[in-house]
């Protein structure tokens, strides 16, 4: 995983010690040293740069693109937020790319246009149109992301001046400057670069993504994109990233603040020359999954000064419905959360936001474990004892904390992957706009 951060949690490091990732058979990560993130893939060229858009003189502004020898069969897909007011780039997105063919993508960090009404929505066309000259594209191959401030308008000379700079640039190594060039409260870029061994040889999978506040399921609560030299036709694109969203984005929370501006975009170009056997649509579409859920498991280590990854699973409520309202009101509790923080197992928190969220309802079968120690049975504590005890301070102090919650009261289940919440995101939030 690039990045310039020294935090080392367990779903950071090359590779991951995580107990909640798992590879797929048949897919591994890239040599180290390799992980260019979108421009792993053959066929891949990006650039990230400073275009002025934040005060900081950091990077801002990147593209991504498939190299022109391979435009003609690049395919894409996108999943966008659910967000009423959506932001200007990606009503634009949305609305007017060709996304089953898309073949660029430019984002900028530092600002969201994001309700700045029809000025805002005619920068991110013009810019859009932009980048699409300079790539030799049309304009509805090339989709558009922001991420930033909300309500400030875009300044539209910066980005274009970006982008001229940016298409100079662009490289096979430029997928570390690009994942740079998206981040905004984050404390270290995020990317994943794979190796898929199919009948047919390797396709290569890489990826990026920038996130660490106003994550909540939803769709996708960042901005991401995805590239693979696989050759596959855009209806598999589309269906895959509507299956693993699910597997991955959709499970997560930080704050259970859905963004304006969240966007995941997957493009494919065909350039390893690969055909994919029989088999290779599901494995591609497990090393996905793999690759968007480390990401998100990145963005809620990364959290705002978050120190823990904590995964409840829910099971035995009433309904699916029910055991998904379960999870996120657990995630999305401050009480816990804080909990979490210090390291306190405080169990009836946990109970208090599920009855609270499934009111009306009793739970006399409800059983509750903290990693492999048991605390609540058939509704009534349980004393861990002394060895127990020592065991439960010893999965509070990790990073990664597994919770398991039976409800007895029916076949439903989810799951969710959220962070603790500690003084450095308050002081984050606190001081975000000013």
């Amino acid at each position: 995983m690039s990045g310039t951060s020294d935090f080392a949690h367990p779903v950071l490091v090359q590779p991951p010690t995580s107990q909640f990732l798992k590879l797929p058979e048949g897919v591994t990560h890239a040599e180290e040293g390799r992980d260019f993130g979108v421009t792993y893939p053959a066929g891949f060229v990006a650039a990230g740069v400073a275009a002025g858009i934040k005060a900081s003189g950091r990077r801002d502004l990147g593209i991504v693109a498939v190299e022109p020898a391979y435009h003609s069969s690049a395919v894409g897909a996108a999943v966008f937020t659910r967000n009423s007011f959506a932001a200007a780039p990606v009503v634009v997105s949305r609305g007017d790319t060709a996304i089953g063919k898309l073949t660029a993508v430019l984002m900028n960090s530092g600002n969201a246009n994001a309700c700045t009404g029809p000025e805002g929505l005619a920068v991110a066309r013009a810019t859009r149109a932009e980048c699409a000259r300079r790539l030799g594209l049309g304009a509805d191959r090339v989709a558009i992301a922001s991420t930033g401030i909300i309500g400030v308008p875009l300044d539209q000379s910066a980005v274009v001046a970006g982008i001229a700079a940016a298409a100079d640039r662009m490289d096979r190594v430029g997928g570390i400057a690009f994942a740079d060039s998206i981040i905004t409260t984050d404390r270290f870029p995020k990317s994943v670069a794979l190796d898929v061994r199919t009948d047919g040889g390797v396709v290569r999978l890489g990826a990026c993504a920038k996130g660490a506040g106003m994550i909540a399921p939803g769709m996708a609560t960042m901005l991401c994109v995805v590239t693979t030299d696989a050759l596959i036709p855009p209806k598999l694109a589309r269906t895959m990233l509507d299956r693993e969203v699910g597997h991955s984005f959709n499970l997560i929370s930080v704050d259970g603040q859905m963004s304006t501006n969240d966007c995941v975009f997957f493009m494919a170009n065909g350039a390893s020359g690969v055909e994919l056997s029989a088999e290779a649509p599901r494995r591609l579409g497990l090393a996905l999954r793999y690759a968007m859920l480390r990401l998100a498991l990145m963005m809620v280590a990364d959290g705002e000064g978050a120190t823990k990854v904590v995964h409840l699973v829910v099971d035995g409520a009433p309904d699916e419905q029910a055991a998904r309202v379960a999870c996120r009101a657990v995630a999305d509790s401050t009480l816990v959360k804080t909990a979490m923080y210090g390291g306190d197992p405080n169990w009836g928190r946990i109970l208090s936001a599920v009855g609270a969220a499934l009111p009306g309802r009793t739970f006399p079968e409800t059983a509750l474990r903290f990693g492999d120690i048991a605390l609540v049975e058939s509704g009534v504590p349980v004393d861990p004892g002394a060895q127990g005890r020592a065991r439960l301070q010893e999965i509070m102090s990790g990073g990664e904390i597994e919770i398991g919650l039976h409800l007895g009261h029916g076949d439903g289940k989810d799951e969710v992957f959220f962070s603790d919440l500690g003084h450095e995101y308050v002081t984050i939030n606190a001081e975000y706009h000013t």
